[in-house]
């Protein structure tokens, strides 16, 4: 396993940077839904509401951008009181952590890194 150098990086800074910015398509009970990838910061803000149990409902919200969870006119139809209610009301209810756990997978979160000894070549 070769090392990557620093011009590789450089040679692939408009791909790396593109990358944090690909959407994908999850298939749903509600059907296909589009997301995107959480940022750090992100990541970390929806953490602080695990206690509540609301942060993978927080993560649906915010990064499904299609359909937009955060439509008035869907929030009204479905009676929602807060936004997040939507999560609840459109998906089977082990289906959000399903979706959640998703979203972070497209992330990198959890991700199994390949891993080997460096060995040291001597002279």
């Amino acid at each position: 396993m070769a090392a990557v150098s620093i011009q590789d990086l450089i040679n692939k800074k408009d791909q790396i940077q593109a990358q944090k910015q690909e959407t994908y398509d999850l298939d749903t009970s509600i059907g296909t839904i589009t997301v995107k990838k959480p940022t750090r910061s992100f990541v970390l803000e929806a953490s602080k509401l695990e206690e509540s149990g609301e942060s993978d409902k927080y993560m649906i919200l915010n990064l499904v951008t299609a359909p937009n969870l955060k439509d008035a006119s869907l929030q009204q139809a479905y009676g929602c009181t807060e936004p997040t209610d939507i999560v609840d009301a459109l998906f089977d209810p082990g289906e959000v952590v399903g979706v959640s756990k998703k979203i972070m997978e497209c992330a990198g979160y959890g991700k199994d890194i390949k891993t080997a000894v460096h060995e040291e070549v001597k002279n």
